[in-house]
């Protein structure tokens, strides 16, 4: 009798700090105002595969010809479609042809048809400043930008021979994006293409700036110095949103002075790699942002929604098919996040909505 009263006691002690521990973190209150924008970001989304990988059945070229082009984000459709915009990082190129393939370790390619992935999948713009824009040389960038004009998604990247920004528009209010790779930011000379990107978007009369930056280690779950360096020097610039993408993995938020940076959001649509390389490789997330202005179009501020996904349908192979997730997965991708997040607690997932986090008023002028 004796130890059942200690057990109960010991459980009763374990639900209440449980208990308390849950309720220091209570859900945000959404935030409204006259007039709202919102955006979604997902990862990094290789629509092709290696040279290796194309005529092999369980391939992503063979896997989409076989399910169909709307096959990738078909479960997301509904939640990208829901939203103004949906902006990704394009991490590979449209081009039909092996010619022109740089000597590489990795080369991620797919036909111009397959443009329609993206049309399909209800993905507006695309981000293509990062390191496998060019795996089919200057020829297999162009096509790719020329495939994305045809189809009307915009596209934007600061790299070795684009300065290109792209402007969503809406109601009197204009949202600038540029993007970013860490190995032409840190080229001689070329940081500064960067940053007067961002300070050209507010000089054009952008009440918000976003800016994509393609950078950090691979597979490491925390992010380093060079991501800080640059992503602060963006926001310096002026940018409010930095966005981050490379490390093929979840990684941190910082929260500092009315601007938001996400240091990683992972692998999304990823066709490089039919396995799934590390259990963390599998954790991904969306990133929902509803940006606030006043009857006069004045940014207010802007608020995150952080919605937990996996970036396979399957646990043990990638089956090309990203999807939201819920209870134990939600709070593991959760957790991942804040073990990379300094000096803020996230705010807890609610089923069927996501992560809201506090509003983020504007950076004061």
């Amino acid at each position: 009798m004796r130890r059942f009263y200690l057990l109960f006691s010991l459980l009763m002690l374990l639900f209440s700090v449980f208990s308390a521990a849950c309720a220091e973190v209570k859900p945000a209150k959404v935030y409204e105002a006259p007039k709202q924008i919102v955006i979604t970001f997902a990862g990094d989304c290789t629509i092709g595969c290696t040279p290796t990988q194309r005529n092999s059945a369980s391939g992503f070229e063979a896997v989409v010809k076989k399910e169909g082009y709307q096959y990738p984000f078909a479960r997301m459709k509904r939640l990208f479609s829901g939203d103004d915009l949906t902006v990704v990082n394009l991490e590979g190129v449209f081009y039909n042809h092996e010619a022109n393939r740089v000597r590489k370790t990795y080369n991620f390619r797919a036909p111009t048809s397959f443009v329609k992935v993206l049309q399909l999948g209800s993905i507006e713009a695309v981000s293509i400043a990062n390191n496998h824009i060019y795996d089919y040389g200057i020829r297999g960038q162009q096509v790719t930008v020329e495939t994305l004009n045809k189809a009307k998604i915009g596209w934007f990247g600061t790299t070795e021979n684009t300065r290109k920004t792209f402007v969503y528009k809406k109601d009197g209010i204009k949202i600038g994006f540029m993007a970013v790779y860490d190995r032409f930011y840190n080229g001689a000379n070329n940081r500064e293409f960067a940053l007067n990107a961002v300070k050209k978007l507010k000089r054009d009369g952008c009440q918000v700036v976003i800016a994509c930056l393609h950078g950090g280690v691979e597979y490491q779950l925390w992010h380093d110095r060079s991501q800080e360096n640059i992503a602060h020097a963006l926001t310096a610039a002026g940018a409010d949103i930095v966005i981050g993408h490379h490390p093929h993995v979840i990684e941190g938020i910082e929260v500092k002075n009315g601007r938001t940076i996400l240091w990683s959001l992972g692998n999304f649509v990823f066709g490089g790699n039919p396995r799934i390389k590390t259990p963390e490789t599998q954790h991904t997330y969306v990133a929902r942002f509803t940006f606030s202005f006043d009857e006069k179009s004045t940014y207010l501020g802007h608020q995150l929604n952080i919605i937990p996904c996996h970036m396979s349908g399957e646990m043990d192979y990638n089956n090309y098919q990203p999807h939201m997730v819920q209870a134990r997965y939600a709070r593991e991708v959760l957790q991942q996040i804040q073990d990379d997040t300094k000096g803020l607690k996230l705010k807890p997932y609610i089923k069927g909505v996501g992560a809201i986090q506090e509003f983020v008023k504007a950076p004061k002028k």
